[in-house]
C-alpha cells in the first residue's frame, strides 16, 4: 500500500502536475489523521472497557467485604448481648450471699473478654490507596461508600475506647491479689495450691460494706454501661450497612 502511494506521487512529480500533487498530499495526510483517530479512538474504546471490567470486578469484591461485616455486625451484637446478660446476673450473683470469692472471678473474667470486631476493609483501601476510586462511576454509590468508610472507622475508634475503659476498671484495684485474681481458673492452675496458700483469701464478697465488694459492683455497673454502648455501635452498624449493600446488589454480582 506504502509503495502504491509512493508511485502515485513520484508520477504526479515527473508528470509536473503540482496542483493534483498537493491536493493528493493533503488528501494523504488527512487519510493519515483520519487513521490516528480511528486508532486512538479504538484504543479508547478498549481503555473504557477494561476500565468498566475492573469497576465491575470493584464493586462485587466490596459487597464481599460488605456481607463478611454484616456476619461479623451481627455476631458482635449477639455477644455484646449475651456479655450484657452475664454482667446482670454477675450483679445479682455478688449480691445473693452467701456466694463464692472464685465462682464469682471467674464469672466476671467472661463478662471482660474482648471481641475485637476487625471488619473486611481490603478492596475499599486497595482502590482509594491505588487511586482507582475515579474507575467507580456510579456517583451515589461511591459517595455512600466514602460515607460508610467514615462512619465505620469512627465507631471502631469508639469501639476501642470503650475496651479500653473497660480494661482499665479490670485492674482498678489496689492490690489484685487481696481482690483475689489467684481463683480465677488459669490462675489457680498454673500457680498450684502452694504459691496460693501464700496469697490472701480476704472473702470480700460477702461483705457488702467491704472497699472491694462496693468497688466492684461499681466497676460491674460500669462496664454494663459500656456494653450497651457497644450494642449500640453495633445496632448503628446493623442499620448504615444496609443500604450500601442494597446498591452493590443491584450491580449484579455473581
Amino acid at each position: 500500500m506504502i509503495k502504491f502511494f509512493r508511485k502515485i506521487r513520484q508520477k504526479l512529480v515527473v508528470e509536473n502536475r503540482f496542483n493534483k500533487y498537493l491536493l493528493y498530499a493533503i488528501g494523504e495526510i488527512i487519510l493519515v489523521v483520519i487513521g490516528i483517530l480511528i486508532a486512538l479512538q479504538i484504543n479508547n474504546w478498549n481503555e473504557d472497557r477494561k476500565n468498566r471490567i475492573t469497576e465491575a470486578d470493584y464493586y462485587c469484591r466490596i459487597l464481599d467485604d460488605f456481607t463478611l461485616n454484616e456476619k461479623l455486625i451481627n455476631k458482635n451484637y449477639e455477644l455484646t448481648t449475651n456479655k450484657i446478660n452475664l454482667t446482670k446476673e454477675l450483679i445479682k450473683d455478688l449480691n445473693t450471699i452467701p456466694n463464692d470469692r472464685s465462682t464469682i472471678l471467674n464469672k466476671f473474667v467472661v463478662t471482660l473478654r474482648q471481641d475485637v470486631f476487625v471488619p473486611s476493609t481490603i478492596t475499599f483501601k486497595d482502590i482509594t490507596s491505588s487511586g482507582q476510586l475515579k474507575l467507580l462511576k456510579d456517583i451515589k454509590l461511591k459517595n455512600r461508600l466514602i460515607e460508610h468508610s467514615t462512619f465505620l472507622n469512627n465507631t471502631m475508634n469508639l469501639l476501642e475506647e470503650n475496651r479500653n475503659e473497660i480494661v482499665k476498671r479490670y485492674t482498678d484495684y489496689d492490690l489484685i491479689t487481696e481482690l483475689g485474681y489467684q481463683d480465677v481458673d488459669y490462675m489457680k492452675k498454673e500457680l498450684g495450691d502452694e504459691l496460693i496458700s501464700f496469697l490472701p483469701n480476704i472473702d470480700w464478697v460477702n461483705n457488702p460494706k467491704h472497699p472491694y465488694f462496693i468497688q466492684f459492683q461499681d466497676n460491674l455497673v460500669f462496664i454494663l454501661g459500656m456494653q450497651i454502648r457497644q450494642k449500640q455501635h453495633f445496632y448503628r452498624l446493623k442499620q448504615e450497612i444496609q443500604e450500601p449493600i442494597k446498591l452493590l446488589k443491584s450491580k449484579n454480582c455473581k
